[in-house]
């Protein structure tokens, strides 16, 4: 009896994509949030609670998002954060107060360590017995989003002179990321 390889299963390739461009997408604002602050005179003194706020929010995001995975869906519960995330990337960059900065914070930060977890949790659930291999290429595909998405992102910012372009950029990719 042959053993297929988890890598071989058609369901891992849209989930390892999604994964890919989340760590793409998220990385775009967790590496410019503070930049996108320092740009404007007006919101540039709440710089230091941004990051507070990110990290205060995160505290008990995956226990959250693990509940919601439990009562709706893995599958749901991913698609959920990153949905809310969405909005973070988003309100980063087109609603640049301090209110949308705030929910730019707490939106990250409550989404980026659940959509972490579920994304392996998938994997784990979809490899069967031998979920490691799979772990690995999900992992490398997350890293190579987080190498991209800041270069391609301060690449837009040079052209444009904001981080919207890029922002709105790799959203419309990762809504395009279903698995």
């Amino acid at each position: 009896m042959a053993v297929t390889s988890s890598i071989e299963k058609p369901r891992i390739w849209p989930l390892v994509i999604a994964y890919g461009l989340f760590g793409f997408r998220y990385v775009i604002t967790a590496t410019f949030i503070v930049a996108i602050v320092r740009g404007s005179p007006e919101i540039r003194s709440i710089e230091p609670f941004v990051w507070l706020v990110v990290g205060l929010v995160a505290i008990p995001s995956v226990a959250a998002w693990s509940l919601l995975a439990r009562r709706y869906g893995v599958t749901n519960a991913f698609e959920l954060a990153c949905g809310v995330e969405a909005v973070g990337v988003v309100s980063s960059v087109v609603w640049i107060s301090i209110p949308g900065l705030f929910v730019a914070s707490v939106f990250l930060g409550g989404t980026f360590m659940g959509i972490t977890a579920l994304g392996l949790m998938a994997a784990r659930a979809l490899s069967g017995e031998e979920p490691r291999r799979t772990l690995a290429i999900m992992t490398a595909a997350f890293g190579l989003g987080q190498i991209i998405g800041p270069v391609l992102a301060g690449y837009g910012s040079d052209l444009t002179g904001s981080f919207l372009l890029p922002s709105l950029m790799a959203e419309s990719l990762s809504a395009l990321a279903r698995f």
